[in-house]
């Protein structure tokens, strides 16, 4: 064997596989876990901050509309002359005036220069809210009304002396017309206007709308007296709740039945609705409190009753009644 052939020919070494990197000790894992999170907790820190401030930003303002002031409203308008019922008594109407009445300005008396122009202004609305047959849902046209005056032998100037109506009454009463197509004369139309007026004053309180006549051949100056004095007491009966629930409780409670039969027949006589309970008692209560010409009421001729007995009923009337008139 020469020495080629006996020259050993060795392999070289194989390659020995890398070493697996020692594993991670629990200390480093921890480390990377820790760093990781801080990472994490910085990413949405401020992903969230970025986010809020979005959210937070206030959107632009859309320019305000220019402000404009607002007017007050305006003051009611003034009413007419507030007089005393001495001062009312004495005036002297030239043409069909209104007035109020200083003690209760609710109250307003309507002067009329005579009878006849008050009868003109007041009687389609005496149909329609107190006479007896008469309709409660319209009102008479002038054929109707002058009818209905003569069925009750009664002129159209004397079919009252005075008159007396809440004022959204006689605004009823205008709103009839108005539908039915009922023609007002000129004494109506000044009417319609006083309650007009009257309900724009008091706004949102009920007026008590009176009438009086002036002085002429059949109305004095007692019977004006009379007349006003006992108008007066109606008005305290619409506008004061108090007064108008008491005369109601003596009425059914203080008259006995025969005392409101004798009411009844003395008022069915001068053309009363006397189905109107309120109207029964609130005339009963004018004409023994507040009317003192025994020509216009005398309790002994109108109801035969004795004076004593007018008196007691008169007394249960008076202790809630007011001072005026």
């Amino acid at each position: 064997m020469d020495d080629d052939d006996a020259t050993i020919r060795l392999r070289p070494p194989a390659a020995r596989p890398a070493a697996p990197p020692p594993p991670l000790s629990r200390r480093r894992l921890l480390g990377l876990w820790i760093g990781l999170g801080v990472a994490l907790v910085g990413l949405g820190t401020g992903t969230a901050v970025w986010w809020w401030k979005r959210a937070a930003a206030p959107a632009p303002l859309a320019e305000a509309p220019p402000v404009r002031p607002i007017a007050p409203p305006p003051p009611p308008p003034e009413g007419p002359p507030s007089l005393n019922l001495a001062e009312i008594v004495t005036h002297r109407a030239g043409t069909s005036t209104a007035l109020r009445w200083s003690v209760n300005p609710l109250v307003w008396v309507l002067d009329f220069p005579s009878l006849e122009l008050q009868g003109q202004g007041m009687n389609r609305a005496a149909a329609l809210l107190e006479k007896a047959r008469t309709p409660r849902d319209r009102v008479l046209n002038d054929v109707e009304l002058a009818a209905a005056i003569a069925a009750d032998r009664r002129t159209a100037s004397t079919w009252y002396f005075g008159h007396n109506y809440r004022a959204s009454e006689l605004a009823r009463m205008f709103e009839f017309a108005a539908r039915d197509g009922v023609q007002l004369n000129p004494q109506e139309l000044w009417v319609q206007e006083q309650v007009e007026l009257a309900r724009r004053v008091d706004r949102s309180r009920d007026a008590a709308i009176l009438t009086v006549p002036a002085l002429g051949p059949q109305v004095d100056g007692n019977l004006r007296m009379s007349i006003l004095m006992h108008e007066l007491g109606h008005g305290q009966f619409y506008t004061l709740p108090f007064f108008a629930a008491h005369v109601m409780r003596v009425w059914d409670t203080g008259f006995s039945q025969s005392e409101r039969a004798a009411v009844r027949s003395f008022l069915a006589a001068e053309g009363y609705d006397t189905a109107q309970e309120e109207v029964m008692a609130n005339e009963g209560m004018a004409y023994l409190l507040y009317t003192p010409d025994r020509r216009f009421f005398d309790p002994a001729r109108d109801l035969g009753w004795s004076d004593a007995q007018a008196e007691r009923l008169r007394g249960l009337l008076r202790a809630g009644a007011p001072e005026e008139p």
